[in-house]
C-alpha cells in the first residue's frame, strides 16, 4: 500500500470513529467520491490494535448492524435420512455434533450502523458493491481474524472441504501459527457491547446455524473455569437451550438471509450464487474467505431489503422484516 493510501485510509478511519458527531447529509456527501474497501486482516501481530479500533467503533455506533460469517473445515457428522425429512431436533443434533468436534479456522465481521431515524448510514467504503444504479458507495468495516484453533494434523475435518479452503487461498499452517483463539474474539464481541444484555445491535448471517453455534461455543470456552480451559466446549443439549442461549446473547434481532430468500420470489442458492442474481459484486476480498464473504452478506442483506422490503424498518415493536430471530434449518 502507497503512502499516500495509508494517509487516506487513517483520514477515513478517523472520520469513521467520530461519524455520530458529522451532520449525516455532509457525511452522505463526503462519502459519494469515496472508493476504497475496508478489510481489515487480523492475526496475532496486529490484534490488540484492531481491537482498539474495532471497540471505538462498536461502541459509538447507536444502533450497529453485525454481519458475520466463519470458516470451518466442513462437516464430518452426516444424517442418513434426507436434511429436508429431519426434525428440528434432528437438524439441531446434526448441528451440535458437527460444532462440538470441529475447530474454527476464520471468523469475518463487518459493521455497519443506522441513525437515530432507523436510516441506514454507511462507513468505511465498499467500491462497486452493486447497491444499484444510485451512484454512491456503500460503506462498511470489515475485520477478518485468523484463529489458531484448527491444525490439520490433528483435528477432524473434512478433507475436500479443507482442500477448498486452501484453493481459496486460505494458508492453513500460517492460521495455525500465528492465529488468535477463538475465545479472544468472544472476549472482543463482549468488550465491544455488541453481545449481552442491552445491547441494541442486529445480527445478520448467510444460512448462519453454524456461525452463531460457533460463536456461541467460543463464548462458552471463554466462562470455563480455568481447571477445564483445555477441555473443548460443547453446545447445549437441546435446540431449546441453544436458543435461549443465542437470544442472551445475541439478542432477538437476529436475520438469516437464507430465511428472507423465502419472501424473494426467484432467489435460491448459496451466497455466490444469490449476489449473481441480483448482480451484486464481491467488494474485496475471495470467496470462501471469512471477512469477504461476512461483506458480501452485508451487500446481499442490504439489496434484499431495497427490492423486496422498501419502506420497512428494523428497530423496536415496529420491526416489519420477517423471519426475525430465525435461523435456516432449525
Amino acid at each position: 500500500m502507497t503512502v499516500a493510501k495509508r494517509v487516506f485510509s487513517s483520514f477515513a478511519l478517523f472520520i469513521s470513529i467520530r461519524a455520530r458527531q458529522i451532520p449525516i447529509s455532509l457525511l452522505h456527501s463526503f462519502t459519494v467520491c469515496l472508493r476504497m474497501t475496508f478489510l481489515r486482516r487480523v492475526d496475532l501481530h496486529n490484534f490488540n490494535l484492531e481491537a482498539g479500533f474495532f471497540i471505538s467503533i462498536a461502541r459509538r455506533w447507536r444502533y450497529p448492524f453485525v454481519f458475520v460469517d466463519t470458516e470451518f473445515p466442513g462437516t464430518i457428522h452426516r444424517s442418513e435420512k434426507p436434511f429436508f425429512l429431519l426434525s428440528p431436533e434432528e437438524r439441531y443434533a446434526l448441528l451440535k455434533a458437527n460444532v462440538d468436534d470441529l475447530r474454527p479456522i476464520q471468523v469475518g465481521i463487518t459493521l455497519c450502523y443506522t441513525d437515530a431515524d432507523k436510516s441506514l448510514v454507511w462507513l468505511g467504503t465498499a467500491a462497486g458493491a452493486g447497491y444499484g444504479d444510485t451512484g454512491t458507495s456503500r460503506f462498511a468495516f470489515t475485520w477478518q481474524f485468523d484463529l489458531r484453533d484448527f491444525d490439520v494434523r490433528l483435528h477432524p475435518h473434512a478433507p475436500d472441504s479443507v482442500a477448498l479452503l486452501e484453493s481459496s487461498g486460505l494458508d492453513l499452517s500460517r492460521t495455525r501459527r500465528m492465529g488468535v483463539p477463538s475465545t479472544w474474539i468472544a472476549r472482543l464481541l463482549l468488550d465491544s457491547g455488541l453481545i449481552g444484555r442491552g445491547s441494541a445491535a442486529k445480527w445478520v448471517a448467510f444460512q448462519g446455524g453454524y456461525d452463531f453455534a460457533i460463536l456461541l461455543k467460543s463464548f462458552l470456552q471463554l466462562t470455563m473455569p480455568p481447571w477445564l480451559a483445555r477441555t473443548p466446549a460443547r453446545l447445549p443439549p437441546t435446540l431449546s437451550g441453544f436458543s435461549a442461549f443465542t437470544r442472551c446473547l445475541f439478542g432477538s434481532g437476529i436475520y438469516d438471509v437464507k430465511c428472507l430468500m423465502r419472501s424473494c420470489d426467484g432467489l435460491f442458492g448459496g451466497l455466490e450464487r444469490v449476489a449473481e442474481q441480483l448482480r451484486v459484486k464481491r467488494a474485496a476480498g475471495k470467496t470462501h474467505q471469512a471477512g469477504s464473504d461476512s461483506l458480501l452478506t452485508c451487500q446481499v442483506f442490504f439489496k434484499i431489503t431495497e427490492l423486496y422490503f422498501r419502506g420497512r424498518t428494523f428497530g423496536g415493536c415496529e420491526d416489519q422484516i420477517p423471519f426475525k430471530g430465525l435461523l435456516f434449518g432449525l
